[in-house]
């Protein structure tokens, strides 16, 4: 038998047993080629060798991780749905693939965590429940750091309120990063609070994002599947980050309203996969050591992880000493705290994190292949 180890998920109500779109994505795989699995909750990345979930064990060993390379251990075994496709074909799957994985992947992102509303009154409520206390207090905030940091990284613009609010700082004669400095952070905390009902439907990810489901549209066309009446690799991948749009329910779900407009065809697809897939025969191996053991990672990671910096042009940080103190402090005393009240006996959720499968395919720009793939 197949053990799948995957987040868990605070939409099991929905029919969703993870809230990482390439464990569902891994999921649909399994249960669409009729494979004899059972599905492992988790909530650290420590059965992985990659560091990366879904993970896949076989035999009781561990064998491969990430979406792609489940798939490709899969087909080796004889579960192939991608059987009746040609290379052209497999071709084109493995593009369209990367452009799920990138473009809606970051839209999700961005929808989830960067949308105040939506992190605020949904996102990290459910997140909560599904961590239990105290991982609730880490790791939401830790998901939303992980999605600006990757925006960022792709260039997208993720706080479109910045120049709004250096014009206001300006009118009043106040410089933007001179308040930033000189308030508490509490106070900036709160004023972003007061913002979160701010409408971001007008973002420019969300047209970006609708040019790829564009693409996606007119290749299903009015087909079953995106290659014909058997659903294939494409298809599944298309699941995991469809369902994650069309079954969470958002106070702001611009991309949901799109989809159910304007490719209506999309998401009778994906209402046709979730038919067919059942609940998992389901094992819950959550740790709330490893649970604490990720956040310590995280945090010692992010605050005290000195970088490697030009030899030609050293710099020191004057703060970073004053950081390490800080994070060493607050680990000393949650770590008493948690210890002192006996939390550590007392059971919990699962723990997740939303992090794309970008390192299991190809490494492609989304923008080339969407060219390449309006040449085919």
């Amino acid at each position: 038998m197949y053990s799948l180890y995957s987040w868990g998920s605070p939409f099991a109500s929905e029919g969703l047993y993870s809230f990482d779109p390439s464990c569902l994505s891994a999921q649909a795989y399994l249960q669409l080629c009729k494979a004899e699995w059972q599905l492992h909750q988790v909530n650290s990345t420590n059965v992985s060798p990659s560091g990366c979930l879904p993970a896949l064990s076989y035999e009781g060993s561990v064998v491969e991780s990430g979406f792609w390379r489940t798939v490709q251990f899969m087909k080796n075994q004889g579960f192939n749905l991608d059987e009746s496709l040609d290379e052209e074909q497999l071709a084109q799957a493995t593009a369209y693939m990367s452009v799920i994985q990138d473009g809606l992947g970051d839209a999700i992102l961005f929808s989830w965590y960067l949308v105040s509303e939506n992190f605020a009154d949904a996102i990290r409520p459910r997140l909560a429940r599904l961590f239990g206390f105290p991982l609730s207090l880490a790791i939401p905030t830790q998901l939303q750091d992980y999605a600006r940091r990757r925006l960022k990284a792709g260039c997208i613009k993720v706080e479109q309120e910045t120049a709004e609010s250096e014009a206001t700082a300006a009118a009043d004669g106040i410089q933007s990063n001179s308040l930033r400095s000189r308030l508490p952070r509490i106070y900036l905390l709160a004023k972003e609070g007061f913002r979160r009902h701010a409408d971001k439907s007008t973002h420019s990810i969300y047209n970006q994002t609708e040019k790829y489901l564009e693409l996606l549209s007119k290749k299903l066309d009015k087909k079953q599947y995106f290659f014909g009446k058997q659903p294939t690799t494409l298809d599944t991948a298309a699941y995991g980050y469809l369902s994650m749009i069309l079954y969470v329910d958002l106070p702001q779900n611009t991309l949901k309203t799109a989809i159910i407009e304007k490719y209506a065809n999309l998401a009778a697809l994906c209402d046709r996969i979730h038919a067919q897939l059942a609940m998992p025969t389901t094992v819950s191996d959550q740790s709330l050591l490893a649970g604490i053991g990720s956040v310590v990672k995280h945090t010692i990671s992010r605050y005290a992880t000195i970088p490697a910096l030009p030899l030609e042009k050293p710099e020191n940080d004057p703060d970073r000493a004053g950081k390490v103190r800080s994070t060493f402090g607050a680990l000393i005393v949650f770590f008493g705290y948690i210890i002192y009240n006996g939390i550590l006996s007392a059971p919990v959720s699962q723990e997740s994190q939303v992090v794309a499968d970008l390192a299991q395919l190809p490494a492609l720009d989304v923008r080339s292949m969407v060219s390449a793939i309006k040449d085919l």
